[in-house]
């Protein structure tokens, strides 16, 4: 089919997504405001839009599409983040028919900001003939605001087992933090809604009981000067390290030499740096959310802790380091659920079938 995605191409899920389906041998054009970068790909298109209000950004590059879908003639348009290209191709009526996936916070957050946020999220889910997300809590927002079941495939992004795979079990048998430092990992992006200051507060609590840890934050974003500023204002910068946005093998690589995942995140759907940590067989300790309980049970399966609690968080880690029996036992069981409920080429088959569907195809 031709398929034409318009999304963000500078971020990594984006990226994935469209290559997927290159692979599987679609014509594909990914339009968009945000570009990826020197190194573009050739499916690439960039939307002449020139605002520094986001939000006028779309309205501007409405005529660019319109003439782009012309050009095209996609057989299905899919858009990603409701309220941002979702709205844009809402706007432009030859855009049809219409996917729309659903990121989050696009459904969580963004309707309760304004009025007019929330006129403008229903007006794209009105033109959408199918909307894909990635959890139950995201499905149930998408049916509060008026999206019907059958219009909804619930289906998490997944993570490639090729890439994301368990390190030996052996390097579970010595318990961190005694024999060797603990090691701590977190993979969000530097942004306020992942609250990468709540782990670093958790740090500080830590050092001060004397425990020896390294935590390894990989991942860009417009809060890194401050967290690093933060980091270094509390005598952290030996135990810290930023490492910067990761390739998709680096970041295996770094999971696999990891002890515990890490998650601070106030609001989240199905989180791909959730599943990538549990395929790679070590601890996870996020937030008692709901996009985070689908997938982690209290004692089970990993730890949780309330948002911005980062007293609670230091003493899930120090559970964590003395209870090695537990953390043997949610390696086991977090390999397992993501073979059974989240492989990326088992989930994107089911999108793929529903958009060739959609397409006549």
């Amino acid at each position: 089919m031709r398929l034409l995605v318009l999304a963000s191409a500078n971020v990594i899920h984006t990226r994935r997504w469209v290559a997927w389906f290159l692979e599987r041998g679609h014509e594909v054009i990914l339009a968009t405001l945000e570009p990826s970068g020197e190194d573009r790909h050739p499916e690439e298109h960039v939307l002449p839009a020139r605002s520094s209000v986001q939000a006028f950004q779309y309205l501007l590059a409405v005529p660019a599409l319109a003439r782009l879908v012309r050009k095209f003639r996609p057989q299905l348009v899919n858009a990603h983040f409701v309220s941002g290209y979702g709205f844009l191709a809402a706007l432009v009526p030859s855009a049809r028919p219409l996917a729309i996936s659903a990121w989050g916070s696009d459904i969580l957050l963004n309707p309760e900001k304004s009025r007019l946020h929330r006129l403008r999220t229903r007006f794209a889910l009105r033109a959408a003939r199918l909307v894909t997300c990635d959890a139950e809590n995201l499905s149930g927002a998408l049916q509060g605001l008026g999206v019907g079941s059958s219009r909804i495939l619930e289906v998490p992004m997944g993570v490639d087992p090729r890439l994301f795979y368990p390190a030996d079990k052996e390097t579970f048998v010595q318990i961190p933090g005694e024999s060797s430092p603990l090691r701590i990992v977190s993979t969000r992006r530097l942004e306020p809604i992942y609250d990468i200051e709540t782990l670093l507060r958790a740090a500080v609590v830590l050092k001060g009981r004397g425990l020896d840890f390294r935590i390894e934050i990989a991942g860009q974003g417009s809060d890194r000067a401050r967290l690093e500023n933060f980091r270094d204002e509390s005598d952290l910068k030996d135990r810290v390290r930023f490492t910067g946005e990761l390739s998709q093998a680096e970041l295996a690589g770094v999971l696999r030499e990891a002890d515990i995942y890490v998650s601070a995140s106030l609001s989240d759907s199905t989180s791909v740096s959730l599943l990538e940590a549990m395929a790679c067989g070590i601890f996870p300790v996020v937030t008692d959310i709901a996009g985070n309980r689908q997938w982690v049970a209290q004692g089970r399966n990993g730890l949780t802790f309330p948002p911005g609690d980062f007293c609670r968080l230091a003493e899930c880690l120090d559970q964590a380091v003395k209870d090695s029996d537990l953390r043997l036992k949610a390696r086991e069981a977090n390999i397992e659920l993501i073979r059974r409920k989240a492989l990326w080429e088992d989930n994107m088959r089911l999108v793929e079938e529903r958009f060739l569907e959609l397409a006549g195809v």
